[in-house]
């Protein structure tokens, strides 16, 4: 820490004013270390903020293909119900081939 007193204190007011120019260089590189510990925290809270957003996307993802394989299941159920209930051998056929599609 570099003071601009480039004297001798010879008086009391000498002292004070040395004391206040330390407490002034102290205050500011003090504030100084307070920015920079505030960067750093920003700095890691934006880390994993992304972090939580690709998480959340990928969720979001997997969300959307199980939605998709379930209503897949369900169109299969439905076909396999109606060819299995129905009498009539080509409505069985054609179920039966529809269901074959949905699973390839």
């Amino acid at each position: 820490m570099k003071l601009r007193i480039d004297k001798l204190p010879k008086t009391d007011e000498d002292l004070e004013e040395i004391q206040q120019e330390i407490e002034s260089e102290h205050h500011h590189h003090h504030h100084e270390e307070e920015g920079q510990s505030i960067e750093e925290v920003l700095g890691e809270l934006y880390v994993r903020l992304q972090s939580l957003e690709s998480k959340s996307k990928e969720l979001e993802d997997s969300s959307e293909m199980c939605k998709e394989e379930i209503s897949r299941i369900y169109k299969i159920l439905g076909k396999m119900l109606i060819a299995l209930t129905t009498k009539d051998e080509n409505e069985k056929i054609k179920n039966l081939k529809d269901i074959l599609s949905t699973l390839e």
